[in-house]
């Protein structure tokens, strides 16, 4: 791929939103990332308006860009999309996991609980997550719950060791990490949902 082509420089901007290089609430200027990126304005603005469809971006002031912020709406609606999204995945995955899926998940858990840098928090839970999921077979439906989990990377700046929202969070996870050791698809489920809707209650 053109690493100058619109849809490149917009997969690159992606990648700053998602791992904070670019906070919520910034003001994007084509002049800035031409720049950057060495183009001309059009394949950035091209990407840009690629980023404001996809709903990275919303209209700032004139005509500017500006990065989508974590209003307290639209994580109620994130997250009532990630229940049923990843409730779904966990469904399929339930009666298909295996000793190797149980044991991984819990090697994962042992290193989150002691992960105190909030990038490498990410990745692992992200990681946690996954595990529990993949045996359900469905690589699309894998793809959408990371791409949904990243939309809100606030709960791991918030997971500082020896924290009340640190003790609730690993909490949540053992629940959900005996019932799916235990192969109980009722509690998994039950467990799962808790987590994400403490999210919101946060």
């Amino acid at each position: 791929m053109d690493p100058n082509s619109p849809s490149s420089i917009a997969e690159r901007l992606c990648a700053d939103i998602r791992r904070g290089a670019i906070a919520a609430g910034a003001v994007l200027q084509q002049e800035e990332l031409a720049a950057r990126f060495g183009v001309s304005r059009q394949p950035v603005r091209l990407a840009m308006e690629s980023l404001r469809a996809a709903g990275w971006l919303e209209p700032g002031k004139g005509r500017s860009l500006k990065v989508v912020e974590m209003t307290a709406e639209a994580l109620r609606d994130l997250v009532a999309v990630r229940r049923l999204v990843e409730g779904e995945a966990l469904a399929l995955a339930m009666p298909r996991r295996d000793d190797r899926d149980v044991l991984e998940a819990g090697h994962l858990q042992e290193r989150i609980e002691a992960e105190t840098d909030p990038q490498a928090l990410e990745e692992l839970d992200a990681a946690f997550h996954t595990v529990l999921y993949r045996a359900g077979g469905n690589p699309r439906l894998l793809a959408l719950v990371d791409e949904l989990r990243r939309e809100d990377r606030r709960p791991y700046r918030e997971q500082q060791p020896d924290t009340a929202i640190r003790a609730v969070w690993t909490r949540q996870h053992r629940t959900l990490l005996d019932a799916f050791r235990a192969g109980d698809a009722v509690r998994a489920a039950a467990a799962l949902d808790t987590h994400l809707a403490h999210l919101i209650e946060r």
